[in-house]
């Protein structure tokens, strides 16, 4: 430590490591009553001045790669230096900043006329600074969070380039800075402002068609939106949104997107209230400036110009959460608690409308401020745009990450009977959430293992009472027997259990009325694709211990799955080929897929054995032989309305092709638990396979 221990810095220490360019550096002044702010001093970069609330501050700064040398001074001349170090973490997939014009567009956004009166034109540059200063005091807020929650100094990143770094009022310089895509879309400002597009109108035709507009300009755009790896991430802002008096248009707070784009969007209606620079974050964060009624009023909450900078901000962070693959939260960031994002920044609020009061009394605790849920900040942690070069040496933390396009199966729940249930996934569960009605009550969380925890779990066994403990007593009368769970895992799709505590009371299936021994007990996984489609088949029933083949019927979906057993199977009661009980002819073959050189034979030469079907037999089939020593594991599965193609798993880890559609639907699975087998299929079919489950138990 340099300098005075009068100045205390709460959440920082000399050469801390960082990975985020803005920083909100919280802090006390220890002597001198009468001192009011304090100046910051980086050697390359313009000072910055702060006040000192209750002998505290916090103070909002911006890192240069490497070292960076903070001297704190006070008006009474107490000084202090600190030293950062910040590495800008290149490799994390960051997000796309965009503003979006109309193809006639006159490039303004709305501004109230004594604001135009301060700042100068409403165009494109003071857009671009506004957007720039926006999206730096989102990562620092976010970074902040994320260490409070104990995973560190981490946030995401945005696409850079070297520029005229407009962040500073005072100096512009050569530096980088956050890149801002300009996408002219080919619809006219008219069209963006139709009232049917305009996601406020109770009365629109097409309230959500900016998102789709968004995509369109993104791929016209091209460059990285079509040429990068897939999924890009972009928040896009509406240059063109406009508050007529009556209506906000060209305005859509929405997150989400494909396999291609991950997507924000949101207005530029308060792009007005913004800091066009760090140096005025916090004269526009306590501007008390009463709205007019020339700018739009989001939700009656933006009576002053700097709650309109929080509630905007923090409105478009909320769909960057989407983005970034949050749900909404019963609290947070992620329902509407950013209506305070300004005491994060700041240790005095200023008088607001919205509450007819002066806020949160000086020095603002972080109990006062708004919060990401911690359910948000563990899907970043898991996030590959959220990664530091640390988790590399905790294979726990299964870097490196992906946000689509997944080539893992989500996680399968299979009742075990006696209200639990078993969750299996290959590449490690690391959160089951509780839903009771919209909202996640409760948790389970598996971090990693540098961080104290156990570290995602490929398997996990669950009781419905050890889920009722962590609903709050107050949720248990309406939701202790009707909640939903959601499996999160990495690298892979999450899941959502409806109704869940009627899917783990499975009831036991007395399968020695097919063939198996007496006392033999199955019980039915979740079903895949969708059972109302189609007729029932019923069970199935096979050993799959005894399973020599297995012959998959496919073409642009699956059709059917014959599986033939071992002439000594036992179980099986049933007719071996088909329902007149003859051996139906061996169709042509005329569709053969490659198998992985894992399965050395791909082809059946005696079909007169013991067999069962499940669907229909077609003329293009692939067969796989399962090598003497090894057994049918199970299934991994594509699928969304229907059965679009499977994939054979052997106990010895041998995997063929997939069969059918291997694009289609998503990829899940269907083994049994540990110590137990399949028994059987079940599932529904119709001109294809609709939907298929397994029957699982021990014999």
């Amino acid at each position: 430590m340099l300098g005075s221990p009068d100045i205390e810095f709460f959440n920082v220490r000399d050469h801390n490591q960082l990975y985020t360019p803005c920083l909100i550096i919280h802090g006390k002044v220890h002597k001198g009553q009468s001192v009011r702010n304090i100046q910051v001093k980086h050697p390359q970069l313009p000072d910055l001045t702060y006040p000192v609330n209750e002998r505290h501050f916090k103070a909002t700064v911006i890192l240069t790669p490497g070292e960076n040398r903070l001297t704190f001074v006070t008006d009474t001349s107490v000084s202090r230096h600190l030293f950062l170090d910040y590495t800008p973490l290149l490799q994390d997939q960051p997000i796309h900043l965009c503003l979006l014009v109309a193809k006639d567009s006159p490039l303004q956004y709305d501004t109230p006329q004594v604001q135009g009166q301060r700042e100068g034109p409403n165009e494109m540059d003071l857009a671009i600074r506004k957007l720039r200063v926006g999206a730096r005091l989102m990562q620092a807020y976010t970074n902040e969070q994320m260490l409070r929650n104990g995973f560190g100094n981490r946030t995401f990143n945005f696409v850079e380039e070297y520029g005229w770094d407009t962040t500073f009022r005072q100096k512009e310089a050569m530096r980088s800075t956050i890149k801002i895509h300009v996408l002219r879309a080919d619809e006219t400002v008219a069209q963006i402002r139709d009232y049917n597009l305009a996601q406020q109108n109770p009365n629109g035709s097409d309230t959500g068609g900016l998102f789709p507009l968004a995509m369109r300009a993104l791929k016209k755009y091209g460059g990285p939106f079509t040429q990068s790896e897939k999924p890009v991430q972009a928040a896009v802002m509406f240059m063109d949104a406009h508050w007529d008096g009556k209506m906000l248009t060209g305005h859509a707070a929405l997150g989400g997107g494909d396999d291609q784009i991950k997507l924000a969007i949101f207005g530029s209606h308060g792009l007005y209230s913004w800091a066009p620079s760090i140096e005025q974050l916090v004269p526009y964060m306590t501007d008390d400036t009463r709205a007019g009624p020339d700018v739009a009023n989001d939700n009656g909450e933006c009576g002053t110009y700097w709650e309109c900078f929080q509630i905007t901000l923090g409105a478009f962070m909320h769909e960057i959460g989407h983005l970034l693959g949050c749900p909404h939260q019963e609290n947070g960031v992620m329902l509407r608690d950013y209506t305070v994002l300004n005491r994060s920044f700041l240790t005095k609020e200023a008088f607001s409308v919205r509450t007819n009061s002066n806020g949160a009394k000086p020095p603002i605790l972080p109990r006062e401020e708004c919060t990401w849920h911690r359910l948000d900040l563990l899907r970043f942690l898991y996030h590959p745009s959220f990664t530091t070069p640390q988790d590399y040496y905790d294979p726990s933390f299964m870097r490196p990450g992906k946000i689509g396009n997944f080539t893992a199966p989500k996680p399968t729940i299979y009742p075990l009977g006696h209200d639990s249930c078993s969750i299996s996934c290959e590449t490690g569960i690391y959160c089951i959430e509780i839903y009771c009605g919209d909202f996640a009550k409760g948790h389970i969380e598996y971090l990693p293992k540098s961080l104290g925890g156990p570290g995602p779990q490929k398997q996990v066994v669950l009781s419905l009472d050890g889920l009722r403990s962590r609903i709050p007593p107050n949720e248990l009368g309406n939701h202790g027997n009707n909640f939903n769970v959601k499996i999160l895992s990495v690298n892979a799709s999450e899941v959502e259990i409806q109704n869940f505590p009627s899917v783990i009371r499975a009831e036991p299936i007395a399968m020695d009325r097919y063939g198996f021994p007496s006392g033999t007990r199955g019980i039915k996984s979740p079903i895949l694709g969708d059972p109302k489609r189609g007729s029932d088949v019923g069970i199935i029933p096979f050993d799959c211990s005894q399973v020599s083949a297995v012959r998959i019927y496919h073409g642009a979906a699956l059709d059917g799955i014959r599986i033939f057993l071992n002439s000594d199977s036992s179980p099986a009661g049933v007719s071996t080929q088909s329902g007149d009980g003859g051996q139906p002819p061996i169709p042509p073959r005329t569709y053969m897929n490659k198998l992985t050189n894992a399965f050395k034979s791909t082809s059946i030469k005696d079909t007169s054995g013991k067999s069962v079907l499940y669907g229909h037999e077609t003329g293009n089939y692939s067969d796989v032989v399962i090598p003497e020593g090894d057994a049918l594991a199970g299934f991994n599965v594509r699928c969304g309305a229907w059965i679009d193609a499977v994939q054979v798993l052997t106990t010895q880890g041998r995997v063929s092709e997939l069969f059918g559609n291997s694009q289609g639907g998503g990829l899940a699975k269907l083994c049994p638990p540990s110590g137990q087998k399949i028994l059987g299929f079940y599932g529904a079919v119709g001109q294809w396979a609709d939907a298929l489950g397994i029957v699982y138990g021990s014999s």
